[in-house]
């Protein structure tokens, strides 16, 4: 299997060799064989991390691109007589955790599909270990600045990505980092990831296009539902809709019965005055509008649930356990709801979230799977598309320019392992999603990813 490459314009997606610079993994062939990456098109895996040596002086930051000689760039044997285009990717392979080290692995692994795929001769992947913390991200990356590296993908973790981002932009060196710490995006730091976000305003969006006005929040009490919360309210009273009630609860069983107890009451038909937002005794409950007022007397007709997981199949029973009618109430989730697990919780049933679509992500976990014969983590997938982007990037543009911030962040987009996406000028990503309903028979998808950011696809 090996994918094709294909251009996102205002009228969709077009194919054609000439459209390869602003365009990423579309479709894909079956060659009924295995293929793996081959060929030496990856430098040094394996090279120590130098210790970190401080970047402040005085003065503030050093010019930190005059500190490399390009006559140190690395150049391998078989590249001899050309001059490479040299891709730092900084991933935490020796970290001290486990599970990170297993990502970075299928992230390397990744990468490396995508070294082979774009086909490019001159093309030169230095993967950094970062070791997992913000003092070897700093070193990681200016290891790979002084091998010759033109950009920086990864690293992963968000304060990796903020001490990295410190060496590249001095050295004015883009980074397509895959955080999803939203504060690191920006003056040439761009954030490859899936940001709660994007979920939360696909969902919000479409349920309210449902005729949902009135929502109500049971999230964890941390900092992602923190976050999560924060940006459905924001999107739910952009939209003109109300937030009914809102519950917090400590990750654990017994403490999320009480929370759910409460929310519960707030589904009734006709909320009682004393639970009515603004109550105060015996004056009228405040509301800043007539629609505000009527959305704090009625119940809410959808609940968000930014659960996962074992403590989602405990959380979730709860709310019918108190009394709530789940076919009149409709819950709200997260991508990590992409569980055929969840299929067998009756309380989820017909429960909407937002993730990339999975007919477009089969594609990329199949041609990864041929390759290395293990299904990828998600987060694999990121790493392909950072690297065949910059892989297209540098096969058509000079080198003054082939990473210039506005070829980066084209505003048409690219189709990429999960669908649709763009980087933007102030370093954030935006991506289609589908909208998934969860049902007994399987998870499917009700409203498909758009295919191009234009109005009307």
């Amino acid at each position: 299997m090996r994918f094709s490459l294909t251009k996102i314009t205002r009228a969709g997606v077009k194919s054609g060799a000439a459209a390869a610079l602003l365009a990423l993994m579309a479709a894909c062939s079956s060659t009924g064989t295995t293929t793996r990456p081959s060929g030496p098109v990856i430098a040094r895996p394996d090279e120590p991390v130098p210790d970190q040596e401080t970047i402040y002086d005085e003065g503030g930051l050093f010019a930190e691109a005059e500190r490399y000689d390009r006559r140190n760039f690395m150049r391998p044997p078989h590249m001899d007589g050309d001059e490479p285009v040299r891709v730092g990717l900084l991933l935490p392979f020796s970290s001290d955790n486990e599970a990170a080290r297993r990502i970075a692995a299928a992230m390397f692994d990744a990468a490396q599909l995508a070294v082979f795929d774009a086909g490019e001769k001159n093309f030169l992947l230095i993967p950094k270990d970062t070791r997992g913390d913000a003092e070897g991200a700093a070193a990681a990356a200016r290891s790979a600045l002084a091998d010759g590296a033109e950009i920086i993908l990864g690293p992963l973790f968000s304060e990796s990505v903020d001490a990295a981002a410190i060496v590249t932009r001095a050295a004015s060196t883009p980074m397509i980092a895959f955080s999803s710490d939203l504060k690191a995006a920006g003056d040439g730091v761009f954030l490859l990831s899936f940001p709660p976000e994007l979920e939360i305003s696909r969902v919000t969006e479409f349920a309210m296009n449902q005729e949902m006005v009135r929502f109500g929040v049971l999230a964890p009490m941390t900092a992602y539902g923190d976050r999560v919360s924060g940006a459905f309210a924001e999107e739910v009273f952009a939209r003109g809709g109300v937030i009914v009630h809102e519950e917090r609860y400590v990750q654990e069983p017994d403490e999320m019965l009480a929370p759910a107890k409460r929310l519960a009451q707030y589904s009734k038909e006709i909320i009682p005055l004393e639970m009515r937002h603004g109550y105060e005794g015996d004056r009228k409950p405040i509301a800043e509008n007539a629609s505000a007022e009527a959305g704090y007397t009625q119940g809410y007709q959808a609940v968000l649930m930014p659960e996962q997981g074992t403590l989602l199949r405990a959380l979730a029973p709860l709310l019918p356990y108190y009394n709530v009618d789940i076919n009149r109430v409709k819950i709200l989730g997260v991508s990590s709801w992409n569980n055929p697990r969840l299929t067998r919780e009756p309380a989820l049933r017909g429960g909407w979230f937002a993730a990339p679509d999975p007919t477009i992500t089969e594609a990329f976990e199949k041609h990864y799977s041929d390759a290395f014969g293990a299904k990828p983590p998600r987060l694999a997938s990121i790493a392909y598309d950072a690297t065949l982007l910059s892989a297209r990037l540098a096969a058509n543009g000079r080198r003054r320019d082939r990473f210039a911030e506005d070829a980066i962040a084209d505003p048409n987009g690219y189709f990429g392992a999960d669908g649709l996406f763009r980087l933007n000028a102030d370093g954030t990503v935006e991506r289609g999603l589908a909208i998934l309903e969860i049902q007994p028979g399987g998870i499917q998808v009700i409203d498909p990813a758009p295919r191009s950011f234009s109005p009307g696809y």
